[in-house]
């Protein structure tokens, strides 16, 4: 179809506007954005340990309930719970009428039982030397001693019925067994105590100077450190704690004992170390990480966990050419340490590796380097 313009003038300004368009076409230019900056590290190579890490928990060297061994009314509380209270200080007294009336009721036996041994022996002095005599006969003597040796039985047992009950009157006084933190105490001044029930439970006093720490290992785990040799085992008797923050306690421990059994309900075997506790900080129910050097990975590859992609069943480095260009390589990883993944196949010590992150930059890109120290100095993998 044809288009006639009848007016020239409208013709000539088609024209031109089309003579314009193609001029502003041909000048629009695509902007060249700048090489994006990068952080570059270079892999490095080391021995690492490797660590294994297993929920634990602290408990006290010792921990003791004191239970209360009478009966009667508590009296008066004689600490400040939380506190530290030393062997021999007194915790609480108990209401001691009833055991300081029964002393004086077996002491008051115990004299009667003397008096008459006294008596029987007297009978005796005086009947022994008259059936020697033939004067009385030897049924009478006979009588007389089995009346002094009834007399001595009496006395012994009254010795030691007084003896239990000035040991029952010292039950109403509790002292510390031993050097301790104390804590909450279950009953208060006016509460009634007894020796059996779950009134009998006083308090409990733990000793912190040094910690018990005890954590399971699995049965493979525990098939696995059967099989290592004596040297291999050596590194297995020293163990780290790391704290519910992050830090690692400072004070080394050194593993005690096994279990003698592994426990059929869980699978797993019980191993408990000990710990110094000097500052007081590890507190009996407090949960930790027991960390167990499992062995050393000699000469390891390492780079951190961000300049790992990960896709799938595959994982792969981004490696930065003399040119500042980007080169995509599979590699194979190890476990990892801390923030680093050990390169167990595809990466060698010193080769530049870009730490990306979630940046969108895709193989054969040019960037700008971003030298970058790593790892940091306090901060070795480990």
């Amino acid at each position: 179809m044809k288009i006639f313009f009848r007016d020239s003038k409208v013709h000539v300004v088609m024209v031109l506007m089309a003579s314009s368009c193609l001029t502003s076409c041909k000048r629009t230019e695509v902007p060249v954005l700048p090489p994006a900056k990068v952080n570059v590290i270079k892999a490095v190579q080391q021995d690492v340990p490797l660590h294994e890490d297993f929920v634990a928990q602290v408990y006290g060297q010792s921990d003791v309930d004191i239970r209360s061994r009478s009966e009667g009314w508590v009296t008066s509380v004689n600490f400040k719970e939380g506190s530290m209270v030393k062997k021999g200080d007194l915790l609480y007294v108990i209401d001691d009428v009833q055991y300081q009336t029964r002393v004086d009721r077996e002491a008051s036996a115990l004299t009667s039982a003397q008096t008459e041994l006294v008596r029987a022996q007297n009978e005796l002095s005086r009947v022994k030397p008259l059936a020697e005599m033939n004067a009385l006969s030897k049924k009478d003597l006979d009588n007389a001693t089995a009346s002094f040796e009834a007399a001595k039985a009496h006395v012994r047992a009254a010795e030691a019925s007084l003896q239990n009950a000035k040991i029952e009157l010292g039950y109403t006084r509790v002292y510390a067994p031993f050097n301790g933190i104390v804590g909450i105490s279950n009953v208060r001044v006016g509460d009634y105590t007894s020796r059996a029930g779950s009134n009998s439970i006083l308090t409990t006093i733990s000793s912190i100077g040094a910690v018990r720490v005890r954590f399971q290992i699995s049965e493979r785990e525990y098939l696995r450190i059967s099989k290592l040799s004596q040297s291999e085992r050596q590194n297995l008797r020293y163990v780290k704690l790391v704290l519910a923050d992050g830090s690692i306690y400072p004070e080394q421990g050194e593993v005690n004992f096994a279990d003698r059994e592994i426990d059929p309900s869980t699978g797993t075997l019980t191993i408990e170390a000990s710990f110094p506790n000097p500052t007081g900080l590890l507190r009996p129910g407090l949960y930790v990480k027991a960390r167990v050097l499992v062995s050393t990975f000699p000469k390891a590859v390492l780079v951190p966990q961000r300049a790992v992609m990960q896709l799938q069943t595959l994982s792969q480095v981004f490696t930065v050419t003399d040119s500042s260009t980007l080169k995509a390589r599979v590699v194979e990883v190890g476990a990892k340490i801390n923030d680093a993944w050990i390169i167990t196949k595809g990466l060698e010590p010193g080769e530049r590796v870009a730490v990306i992150g979630t940046a969108a930059i895709t193989p054969n890109s040019k960037i700008e380097v971003v030298e970058m120290a790593w790892p940091e100095k306090n901060q070795q993998p480990q």
